[in-house]
């Protein structure tokens, strides 16, 4: 799978015309050096069969256009290069607590408001 390197203040209809240049499914990686932060995201490719959402605001960066999160485990979005929707979703590297998000890969214990959200593996009673 190819990866787009990316920062937070780039613009998010240039990082996805890199995307494009693919023409496959991409993973994001995206480096916050002022907030040490790293987070990893899948983009599919663009496709007829998904819901064809009103294009992401001229002008935005990948800052604020991870900050969305994907709370529903996906989320359909679109450029203005493309004609049709792709998908997304942020591929966890590390389980955070500071996030105003949820995504449905969060593991902490009482995640998303289920008392059984599975377990961390970075839990240190599974280390014994």
């Amino acid at each position: 799978m190819p990866i787009v390197l990316a920062e937070p203040h780039e613009l998010v209809d240039d990082v996805m015309g890199l995307v494009s240049v693919h023409g496959r499914s991409v993973l994001i990686a995206i480096y916050d050096i002022t907030a040490d932060d790293l987070s990893f995201w899948f983009v599919s490719v663009p496709n007829p069969a998904l819901e064809n959402v009103p294009v992401e605001a001229k002008g935005q960066v990948m800052s604020q256009f991870i900050a969305k999160g994907t709370p529903e485990g996906a989320r359909t979005f679109r450029v203005r290069y493309w004609a049709h929707s792709a998908i997304t979703f942020e591929i966890p590297c590390y389980v955070r607590s500071d996030r105003d998000y949820e995504s449905s890969y969060n593991t902490r214990p009482g995640a998303l408001g289920k008392p059984d959200a599975e377990r961390s593996l970075d839990d240190p009673d599974l280390m014994n």
